[in-house]
């Protein structure tokens, strides 16, 4: 009926729906800040050169850990062959984020992903927010 309807529009976003749009989001953001002027970005696990559309917005720590999941510092470029055949190359990866911060990154994401985080439904419109202005400001 027209009332289920109305009741339907009104309807606060499900939780599945923003990740996957936080995820999304993210993504271009991550792509888009670690490649060059011409558009063209570096795998950090292998130094591949591709364009944008074609690379990866890989994680060192596992997606299904949201405590690190949309961490800036968790994610670099790479290539579909890193990311997805080779499992993203955590060694390398955790070689590559230790020189990037000069720090031990690698251990201090490892410890943030074993902490337990739930996102309310604001907390992640607000992310997504986040890195749409981000990405607008790159």
């Amino acid at each position: 009926s027209f009332f289920l309807y109305l009741n339907q529009m009104a309807k606060k976003p499900k939780r599945k729906t923003l990740v996957r749009k936080l995820d999304q989001i993210f993504s271009l953001y991550i792509r888009a800040r670690d490649a060059d002027k011409k558009g063209i970005c570096t795998c950090c696990t292998c130094g591949k050169k591709l364009p944008i559309k074609q690379i990866h917005c890989g994680h060192f720590m596992s997606r299904r850990h949201m405590s690190t999941r949309w961490d800036e510092e968790n994610v670099s470029a790479q290539c579909s062959s890193c990311n997805t055949f080779r499992s993203g190359e955590q060694y390398k990866f955790a070689l590559f984020l230790n020189e990037k911060y000069n720090t031990d990154k690698s251990s201090e994401l490892l410890q943030k992903s074993r902490q337990t985080t739930k996102y309310s439904i604001l907390d992640l419109e607000e992310m997504i927010e986040h890195f749409k202005t981000l990405l607008k400001n790159l």
